[in-house]
């Protein structure tokens, strides 16, 4: 089906039910085909379409409306997809939530959004009961045989006194296409909600098919999590607007993983930096073959060159860096075959995406000028529906300033160099994060590093840097190195030796000054 006959199939309503036709009508022909795969089972597309039919109707029974936002909460299963499916069918606004998120978060979301009710399964269903005031809860088995895919827990809140605190202007938006909310934490920890039209997901199934080429053909190995936009839009659209086979895995086990790559016929791989660090780091005796794989693709946080190269050294296979966001979708895709020569790039912009880079004034910088990162697209959201930061809004007419600071080359490779908003004031120098983090990286005893800026006891901002380790060191020893590759007023104050960093529900490191004492 081409792309022009399923904009004309979708135009017919703005219900976002039409996602539901759209997605069962772009597989009808698969029917028999695998779907979703995982460590507990499978299931064909004609499986799943049946199965979100019978929890669709389960939910209609339960009280769940057309209309009514209701949360997501399911971790990488066999569940995910066909509850996706059947809120979509009742014409619900979908809210991806992660099971991972702490009470406040998920407090911060129940009272802003109020949801009809939260999606869960059996084994975190009395973990959200504990952070969440639950008024009802009901029990819907997935097929008639209960044991074979398990149980959906709709989870009702209780209902508060206070209005929504969504805001006001998108009321209408909710009541007419809002397909999604996905949520966001940025740099200050507090879940934002960006709503996402059903007009924005069909343009991004589009995107990303188009971009990586896929076709039913395709298998591709999710061990990110899929209620992140980065696992949903790469994976769960993917699979739905393609016909691809969906891998998912709860957890990310090196070995199985490698072994998921070398003999899962996987075509497509969705992994994050420290993945990858772990594949080089983990002795093999013998090295599998990954040539089959047509995208070793990373995202989430910045990847390294020297792992890069390592990791091309030990599997002769590049990672092509992904780059995009809640806001905007997926936006630039790095090129198999441009990698090793690109190294600090992360690609090319996607199909139907236009990329420009502006300066304070919000001019049009010239190629090869840094300046902030600038998307246009189809895909961008129309805003947030809950946590709006202060200020001007970034959304404009399908466009969306990034506060991401990059530049382009004369081949519209984009390369990052850090944000606008994490720019730290060193008594009137700046410094980027982004840079300390990189020269921190290239010390040999350091495996991962982040930078911040945080008040000292005088009110000045200073740097403080978080890492771990690959072998033994000291901070005093890596404060010396730092000295002897940064100017002074870059060099952390202080350098906090950690064994893991500290991450959000997506893997992507997050430090936040308010935790930080010096």
């Amino acid at each position: 089906m081409g792309i022009n006959t399923v904009k004309g199939m979708f135009d017919k309503s703005k219900d976002t039910s039409a996602l539901w036709h759209l997605f069962r009508e772009r597989t009808s022909s698969l029917s028999k085909r695998q779907a979703i795969s995982t460590a507990q089972g499978e299931m064909t597309f004609e499986t799943l379409f049946k199965v979100a039919e019978r929890l669709a109707a389960g939910l209609a029974n339960a009280g769940v409306k057309e209309g009514n936002i209701v949360g997501l909460a399911v971790p990488n299963s066999l569940a995910f997809v066909p509850s996706f499916l059947a809120l979509l069918k009742l014409s619900t606004t979908v809210a991806l939530v992660s099971p991972k998120y702490r009470e406040s978060e998920l407090q911060t979301i129940t009272q802003g959004l109020q949801p009809q009710c939260f999606l869960t399964v059996s084994s975190m269903a009395k973990v959200l009961e504990q952070k969440i005031a639950v008024n009802k809860r009901e029990t819907i088995p997935l097929t008639e045989s209960e044991d074979k895919l398990g149980l959906i827990f709709p989870l009702f809140p209780a209902a508060s006194s206070t209005p929504a605190h969504f805001n006001s202007s998108f009321e209408l938006l909710l009541k007419k296409n809002a397909a999604l909310i996905k949520f966001t934490s940025g740099s200050t920890g507090v879940p934002k909600g960006i709503v996402v039209t059903a007009d924005n997901v069909l343009a991004e199934a589009q995107n990303v098919t188009a971009t990586l080429a896929l076709t039913p053909g395709d298998r591709i190995l999710a061990p990110v999590p899929i209620f992140h936009s980065y696992g949903f839009d790469l994976g769960v659209l993917a699979m739905l607007f393609s016909g691809a086979t969906l891998i998912l895995r709860d957890t990310f086990v090196p070995r199985r993983a490698l072994a998921d790559l070398s003999h899962r016929q996987v075509t497509i791989f969705l992994g994050v930096p420290s993945m990858y660090r772990i594949f080089v780091e983990t002795p093999l005796s013998s090295v599998p073959d990954l040539s089959p794989i047509r995208y070793l693709l990373s995202c989430t946080a910045p990847l390294r060159p020297d792992l890069i190269t390592a990791f091309y050294e030990k599997f002769r296979m590049p990672i092509c860096q992904h780059y995009g966001s809640s806001e905007t979708g997926a936006v630039t895709t790095h090129v198999p075959s441009q990698v090793l020569g690109r190294l600090e790039s992360v690609g090319q912009p996607m199909k139907n995406v236009q990329l420009k880079i502006i300066d304070e004034k919000g001019e049009e910088m010239p190629t090869g000028e840094e300046g902030e990162v600038v998307v246009k697209s189809q895909v961008v959201a129309p805003g947030y529906i809950m946590g709006q930061p202060p200020g001007e809004s970034k959304f404009r007419d399908d466009t969306y300033r990034t506060g991401d600071i990059g530049l382009v080359d004369e081949h519209d490779f984009l390369f990052l160099r850090g944000r606008t908003d994490d720019v730290i004031n060193v008594g009137g120098f700046k410094v980027s994060p982004y840079e300390v983090a990189q020269v921190l990286e290239s010390f040999t005893a350091v495996r991962e590093a982040a930078a911040i800026g945080v008040k000292d006891a005088n009110g000045e901002e200073v740097v403080y840097a978080v890492v771990t380790l690959k072998s033994p060191t000291t901070e005093n020893e890596i404060l010396a190195f730092c000295h002897s590759r940064l100017s002074d007023y870059k060099v952390p104050r202080r350098i906090d030796i950690r064994d893991e960093m500290p991450r959000g529900p997506s893997g992507k490191i997050e430090l936040s000054a308010k935790d930080i004492r010096l």
